[in-house]
């Protein structure tokens, strides 16, 4: 039976639109956009209209294969796999190459060879050859359908693909459509997936920060408003047993955290030390957003650390600046070491807010010249005070933007090294089976146009490999060594030449108090600051 869905027109182009509207509907460009997931669960908000439904079953083929026939459901998951790359993958491909890569992966576990031929998917392998007419255009639904078809042949043919549960061929589909995407793009079966949206949006924990000690463990922090500090518990309390279970230094921290998180509602009973008492307490365990930052004050100098932003980080920042700021710091030091990223939209939200006005963040998709720039409102909520920002070889992605703005503004310097380099846009969304698919849509850039992805922020001031004092003697110069214009001249003369660009100041994961005392001897030293800020500023035209 030849593979036609043509006499459909009318239903597959509303069911086209429907699955655009579903695709598209919240994508906002950023870091990481986690569609219809808004709330924990498992599934997803893609739904199959009933139309459709109808349609699907009708072209797809009856027949006895041990009850392992493709349905409407699996052609369905195909076409929404395949059309979620051709709309929103950073580089255009056509459904056909979509669809051959993962059914070339699929058939690749039991010996089949497939290629397309002259608008023919031709497959030799289990079962013999066989043709199978490809659809005429790039209707994804039509070619979800197709790859339904032909993954028929291979489960009836094949006694290897046929024993494999329907989730591992759909793993398999999927995995060699992932193939021909970007190493960042990839797919999550359901089980995977809900382990991640566990850790997207919060688990069934006591709010507390620990630290591991011989004799149990013990709370450095009790996060405020949550189930712990509702329950009594207190900063320096030493717990050494959770719910009757002894608790050590030696265990594994998988063990430690089995203990004390659990299902969301549940209690759990701790004994803990406190002023040489044992006192027991019940705490309910709940969903815990963990604090993103904290600030304080280090002699005149406000100190601020991001360990990654989240949706709660924009009123953190707010929040602990408003409190800093009754001190009259002199300056303030943004640390962005080791933070990872997290949502994109926080981070301009915070750069709004501080770099007072001017360009936050370039941002481009497919078609590289058609790019939108996020314009920063007359706002500083700093008042004008020297602002530093301190990153490392693994501050990435959001903290690269917020770097970067404050840096090609000129409202700020940069120290430390060269960033991760992770400039790409990706959006997530749920799949009909409970999985999870991200596709890279798109990359982002500092406000000059200097490239974030795979090439990172260079910072003004370079701490790699130099002691104290070179650092030091340099920013107080006549005229300091500018890393990132060194940087920025290398790339505005080859945008690909990323690997000379890092070179400059070379990325490090170093993690150091001689660092955060470096930073702090720049940030309590105006007339450093007003030197590498005036040598800087030509940045932000090397583009």
């Amino acid at each position: 039976m030849p593979l036609s869905l043509f006499r459909f027109g009318p239903l597959f182009a509303f069911a086209a639109l429907t699955l655009v509207t579903l695709f598209l509907a919240g994508c906002e460009a950023g870091d990481v956009t986690v569609r219809s997931t808004a709330r924990k669960a498992t599934g997803s908000n893609i739904v199959m209209p009933d139309e459709l439904r109808a349609a699907l079953e009708e072209a797809l083929p009856t027949g006895q294969s041990g009850g392992q026939l493709p349905d409407a459901d699996e052609a369905f998951l195909y076409g929404v796999g395949i059309g979620a790359i051709q709309e929103l993958y950073v580089e255009a491909y056509h459904p056909r190459e979509v669809a051959m890569a993962g059914l070339v992966n699929l058939g690749s576990q039991a010996d089949f060879s497939i290629r397309s031929d002259s608008g023919v998917t031709l497959i030799d392998g289990p079962g013999g050859e066989m043709e199978f007419e490809e659809p005429k255009g790039d209707y994804y639904l039509e070619w979800g359908l197709h790859s339904a078809y032909v993954a028929l042949h291979m489960i009836t043919s094949s006694e290897q693909i046929r024993r494999m549960p329907q989730p591992e061929r759909e793993t398999e589909i999927f995995e060699g459509y992932m193939s021909l995407l970007d190493g960042v793009s990839r797919y999550l079966p359901a089980a995977d997936a809900e382990l991640f949206r566990d850790d997207v949006f919060g688990f069934g924990g006591m709010g507390i920060l620990i630290a591991y000690e011989e004799n149990g463990i013990r709370i450095r922090e009790v996060v405020r408003g949550g189930p712990a500090e509702e329950a009594g518990l207190k900063d320096g309390d030493l717990i050494t047993h959770v719910n009757g279970q002894r608790v050590t230094g030696e265990m594994s921290e998988d063990l430690v955290l089995g203990l004390l998180r659990g299902p969301v509602g549940s209690l759990a009973t701790v004994m803990l030390q406190r002023e040489g008492q044992t006192l027991r307490r019940t705490v309910s365990r709940e969903i815990v957003a963990l604090p993103s930052l904290r600030g304080q004050m280090v002699g005149d100098v406000a100190v601020i650390q991001m360990a990654v932003f989240s949706e709660q980080s924009t009123e953190e920042f707010l929040e602990v600046v408003r409190r800093l700021r009754k001190n009259e710091p002199s300056s303030w030091l943004l640390d962005l070491r080791e933070n990872p990223g997290g949502l994109k939209t926080a981070a301009q939200e915070i750069a709004d807010y501080v770099i007072g006005q001017g360009p936050i963040l370039v941002s481009a998709g497919r078609n590289i010249d058609d790019k939108d720039t996020v314009e920063a409102k007359p706002n500083d909520i700093l008042l004008g005070a020297p602002l530093l920002v301190l990153i490392n070889g693994n501050s990435a992605s959001a903290s690269e933007i917020l770097a970067s703005a404050i840096q090609d503004n000129g409202r700020g310097i940069v120290i430390g090294s060269t960033s991760f380099g992770k400039g790409s846009i990706q959006t997530s969304f749920d799949l009909p089976n409970g999985a999870m698919m991200t596709v890279t849509s798109g990359a982002f850039f500092a406000p000059s146009g200097a490239p974030l992805n795979k090439a990172g922020v260079t910072p003004n001031i370079c701490f790699t490999d130099r002691t104290p004092k070179a650092v030091i003697d340099d920013a107080l110069a006549t005229t300091p060594n500018i890393a990132a214009l060194r940087a920025r001249s290398i790339i505005a003369g080859n945008m690909k030449d990323k690997e000379t660009y890092r070179s400059v100041c070379p990325p490090s994961e170093r993690y150091t108090e001689d660092d955060s005392d470096l930073a702090l001897q720049l940030a309590t030293s105006p007339e450093a600051y007003q030197r590498i800020l005036s040598a800087s500023s030509s940045l932000s035209s090397l583009r």
